[in-house]
């Protein structure tokens, strides 16, 4: 090789030296940039865990509740939990970030949802007359309102029919259930709306709001009759699966794994113990008995994944999800409903989410668009605490933690 042959082999050699040490000093300046990162983001998570903590935990002393589990999603995804007290108070077992709670109405998001798709696909018509469906059933003429019914009247509770939960009909037919036939047996979703069959309209379909679980046990009885499935199936493969919600299952069981045990007082509308569970880990009543208008058991933890996917495009395509929070009807007291989601106008902004009461358990859900901030709350009482106070007192505690 000649001089100048050796002299190019070695600028060259070095120049490639130097690249390799500079890409070497540059990998490690960013791998201690995303290490330094990782462990702000970790301290940030954990100081907002440790607020929530503190704060659920005095609501708990103050208002002697069993037990209280909290979960947030900060606009990048991250979630974070939060728990104080016991699932079981007698035998002291205590909540953890997988303890389940009935979570009642919140269960009518998914619901509303799973219509939302279907009728995106073409299988339902949210404006066509539910005769479409069911007109055929010995008991469709019966219903108040039966010829000008749509399915998005039932979504958002604009029906004019009774709520069947609160008649006397459905107290007695649980109470004889419950008490002299088969322990623990089911109503039919068809035979849960009798209560409501041959009553007056207490309005025309479409012209005001009137919150009950009724549209939306007809509601899942119109989407079984156009699939030919079960709703709940169908919730698992489009949404829980899919989107790895292992810790919301539907509540197709008395003993349900992982349930905390539920407690309210002694003296209650339906006749319940005040401790939901037995000794076997059993509820006193089969809990589909919520039917569509509920049927999920859930961790706050997922529920926020819920709702982040809902509203972020993840759940459903983002047409489909609008159609939930378009034209919104208001509800009486502030809030408007969509399809099944509230609307709530708080101190911290519009929020999107629903409440949920079963016997012995409460949850709430909030998703704010604005900051793309998730927050759940479920407690094991029914009773005896300002659950929407303490949702805002969540959220803001976590909007102040993500922005320091």
């Amino acid at each position: 090789m000649s001089r100048r042959g050796r002299l190019v082999f070695s600028l060259a050699a070095t120049a490639a030296i130097a690249v390799a040490l500079g890409t070497c000093v540059w990998r490690r300046h960013t791998q201690e940039q995303a290490r330094i990162a990782a462990a702000r983001d970790a301290a940030e998570l954990a100081a907002i865990e440790r607020s929530i903590a503190s704060l659920i935990a005095n609501a708990r002393d103050a208002a002697d509740l069993p037990g209280a589990s909290a979960a947030f999603a900060l606009p990048d995804g991250r979630v974070g939990t939060a728990v104080t007290g016991f699932a079981d108070t007698a035998s002291e077992v205590r909540i953890t970030p997988d303890t389940r709670f009935l979570a009642g109405s919140v269960g009518k998001s998914f619901h509303a949802a799973l219509a939302v798709a279907l009728a995106r696909e073409g299988v339902l018509d949210l404006d066509a007359p539910i005769s479409r469906w069911l007109g055929r059933e010995p008991w469709f003429a019966r219903l108040p309102n039966a010829r000008d019914l749509t399915l998005r009247h039932l979504l958002q509770h604009r029906s004019g029919l009774i709520d069947h939960l609160y008649s006397l009909e459905f107290i007695a037919r649980e109470l004889k259930l419950r008490m002299f036939e088969e322990d623990g047996a089911l109503i039919a979703p068809e035979q849960l709306i009798e209560p409501a069959l041959d009553r007056k309209p207490k309005f025309r379909a479409g012209t005001h709001f009137g919150y009950g679980d009724t549209n939306y046990v007809l509601a899942g009885i119109v989407i079984e009759r156009a699939t030919g499935r079960s709703p709940f199936d169908q919730i698992e493969e489009r949404f829980l699966t899919r989107l790895g919600l292992s810790g919301i299952v539907p509540a197709r069981s008395r003993r349900i794994p992982g349930l905390a045990t539920g407690y309210q007082l002694p003296v209650n509308p339906f006749l319940l113990p005040p401790k939901m569970l037995d000794e076997q880990g059993r509820l006193p009543v089969h809990p589909m008995l919520e039917s569509t208008a509920g049927g999920f058991a859930s961790t706050p933890s997922d529920l926020v994944r819920w709702a982040k996917a809902l509203f972020e495009g993840n759940a459903l395509p983002a047409d489909a999800a609008a159609e939930m929070t378009r034209n919104p009807v208001a509800a009486g007291d502030g809030r408007s409903y969509g399809l099944g989601l509230y609307r709530y106008e708080t101190p911290l902004g519009r929020a999107w989410g629903h409440g949920g009461w079963f016997p012995g358990y409460r949850s709430e859900l909030r998703y704010f668009p604005a900051t793309k901030v998730a927050v759940a709350l479920q407690l094991n009482r029914d009773f005896g605490v300002n659950s929407d106070a303490l949702m805002i007192e969540i959220a803001r505690r976590v909007r102040d933690g993500s922005q320091r």
